[in-house]
């Protein structure tokens, strides 16, 4: 069980151009019956640009696509993470090919493997896609929301950070040891110091969840910003 989670701030790009780029397709199930549904997650490690999705051919998207971005400090490792995530429900039975997945990052483009999902017949008692057979990767993230990516001058945009905590998992205390700076946007900081543990979801699995800083930012410049995380 994990005791402590410490709230640092990096630029986002700054970390990012050091990392090994990793990019990757990942379903809950390989096997799974007619009337039943499978989620899959596209997976990067690094914050990629223009993603775009096989065409899931076979299958019919019943949810998605869920965003999420975090950044994780676990005994003292920092590691980012952003994906994006499909409840799929099958058209048809047999071998259903997933195809490659595609995104940008630093000007190279990178694409996942395609795989196979086996598609058999119908059972009497379906597996939900969020059953408690899918479980997140770690046990806490923090998350960066964004109002709007693409405002205009002057737009107000809001930014709230949050951190998701699942329910098995433990934190003693967090420690914020640096403030975003947001150098080509106005900002106002909206006051949270009383904002109380919640209940919510991430990726379709219950989490708590506490909302630790929110901001309103106006952009003062045209042209590809950067939001500190």
């Amino acid at each position: 069980m994990r005791h402590l989670i410490i709230f640092c701030l990096l630029i986002i790009t700054g970390w990012t151009s050091m990392a090994q780029v990793e990019f990757t397709a990942t379903p809950t199930r390989d096997k799974i019956a007619i009337n039943e549904r499978v989620r899959v997650e596209f997976k990067m490690n690094v914050a990629g640009d223009n993603f775009t999705p096989p065409n899931f051919e076979g299958f019919q998207v019943v949810s998605g696509p869920i965003q999420s971005f975090s950044q994780q400090w676990v005994n003292g490792k920092s590691s980012m993470s952003k994906s994006y995530s499909y409840i799929l429900k099958p058209n048809k039975t047999g071998k259903i090919t997933i195809k490659q997945a595609v995104m940008e990052f630093e000007g190279a483009e990178y694409k996942t493997v395609p795989f196979q999902i086996a598609i058999n017949g119908a059972v009497d008692d379906p597996k939900d896609a969020n059953s408690q057979e899918i479980t997140a990767d770690t046990d806490i993230h923090l998350v960066a929301e964004v109002s709007k990516a693409n405002p205009y001058l002057n737009e107000p945009i809001k930014v709230v950070y949050k951190l998701y905590v699942a329910n098995n998992t433990g934190v003693s205390g967090w420690n914020e040891i640096d403030s975003p700076k947001y150098p080509d946007f106005w900002s106002l900081n909206i006051d949270n110091r009383n904002a109380q543990v919640k209940n919510g979801n991430y990726l379709g699995q219950p989490y708590r969840y506490l909302q630790l800083r929110e901001v309103v930012l106006y952009p003062q410049k045209t042209g590809e910003l950067v939001i500190e995380l």
